[in-house]
């Protein structure tokens, strides 16, 4: 491609010089890309540029790609490309020169950085902790005191997709989700006033914003005061991804209440729901216990027993009324714990468990009917979850020796 407006100085420039398309792909190359990334001029036009960054600095690059458009001249970042030596640390600087009819694309200027970060980390220079901090896992912001971000990790773009010079003179609150602003608002203050917090960190979880405004990635936020720290002069904000650890604290939420059979909630939930329920006059407890169902699951193994124990809380779930809550309790027995405010609902409810209990379950191993014995509690004075329990697991006893 014929590009008079590029000299040539710029063919024979020391520092590799591509010029890329909006979209990233390659318009010319000089000598020195050709030799960086094993190509000739030929070979590389048409070429997609993203094809020779790193997979995990692609989004970065596309951010940097994508603001440099509304500037003269893009913000300098570093990025690992693919060369013929292998992955290599470079520094980009890209021009717009977009609207030049000579040139019509970005210009990007690309520098070796391999070779002199290899000699600072060797010699415990600077460069070591400004490598550090741009590749660490989490995003790391130095806040004024009045809440703006003064500059932050190269790591903003990486887990966010957003770009550092935009962000950077914006308020923190600004990459924060609505519904989280308050409480971030209220750790900086925190961090900044109280006493106690002077030499420890305050620590906030926030939905933080990805560039597009409308997906929010779980972050801590961990906020140390270096305010008066002449070398620092503010709030260092450390922000951890913590979309796995949230999930993991999920799951175990939902394993400490729930049962893992059958989904239903198990007794240490059924407790918490009766505490909001023991004031309640119209609140009726009632216990179902499977008749014949260890016979069942000696004879057919557990797999099948587990099978009929998951339709059937299926079932009983069905035959509830909104509100009601259904739960397993130990083994064959399930609680189902009902607002009765009118006369005969009681029993109409009984029936509808019944029937649930009593129609039969088709398997692979064959048909199975099951029936069940009730115990029945109201609240009363002075009652407990577990002495309200008790009294319907009394009452299922004395209904299963007259069976």
């Amino acid at each position: 491609m014929n590009l008079p407006g590029l000299a040539d100085v710029a063919v024979r420039l020391p520092d590799p010089v591509v010029v890329v398309e909006g979209s990233a792909r390659v318009r010319w190359v000089n000598e020195a890309a050709e030799r960086l990334f094993g190509l000739t001029g030929f070979e590389a036009v048409g070429a997609d540029g993203m094809a020779f960054v790193h997979p995990d600095d692609r989004e970065m690059a596309a951010v940097a790609l994508a603001s440099v458009r509304g500037k003269e001249v893009g913000s300098p970042i570093e990025l690992r490309v693919r060369t013929t030596e292998g992955w290599k640390l470079v520094e980009v600087v890209a021009a717009n020169l977009l609207d030049y009819s000579a040139i019509g694309g970005l210009v990007l200027v690309l520098r070796d950085l391999t070779q002199r970060r290899r000699w600072e980390v060797a010699a415990d220079d600077v460069g070591r902790f400004r490598s550090l901090v741009h590749n660490a896992a989490c995003v790391i912001m130095l806040v004024d005191a009045a809440g703006r971000i003064e500059s932050v990790s190269a790591a903003i773009t990486r887990m966010l997709g957003h770009d550092q010079e935009l962000v950077e003179g914006r308020p923190l609150v600004h990459i924060v989700a609505p519904g989280d602003r308050s409480g971030v608002t209220a750790a900086l203050a925190r961090a900044l006033d109280a006493p106690e917090w002077r030499f420890a960190p305050t620590v906030v979880e926030a939905e933080l914003l990805r560039r597009d405004r409308t997906e929010t990635v779980p972050f801590e936020l961990s906020i140390v005061n270096l305010v008066d720290d002449p070398t620092v002069g503010g709030l260092v904000v450390s922000a951890h991804d913590i979309t796995q650890l949230r999930s993991t604290r999920e799951a175990l939420q939902n394993l400490a209440s729930c049962d893992p059979l059958t989904g239903l909630p198990n007794r240490a939930a059924l407790r918490v729901h009766l505490e909001h329920c023991l004031d309640e006059p119209t609140t009726a407890v009632v216990v179902l216990d499977l008749t014949g169902f260890d016979a069942l699951n000696e004879r057919y193994g557990q797999s099948t027993a587990d099978e009929i124990l998951r339709r059937l809380a299926a079932r009983l779930e069905a035959s509830v009324r909104r509100g009601d809550v259904v739960a397993r309790g130990a083994g064959d027995e399930f609680v189902v714990v009902a607002n009765i405010d009118g006369p005969g609902q009681l029993e109409a409810l009984a029936a509808r468990l019944a029937d649930g209990v009593e129609q039969p379950f088709e398997l692979a191993e064959g048909t199975f009917r099951l029936n069940a014995c009730v115990g029945l509690a109201h609240p009363e004075p002075g009652d407990t979850p577990a002495s309200l329990l008790a009294r319907a697991d009394s009452a299922l006893h004395i209904a299963k020796r007259h069976a």
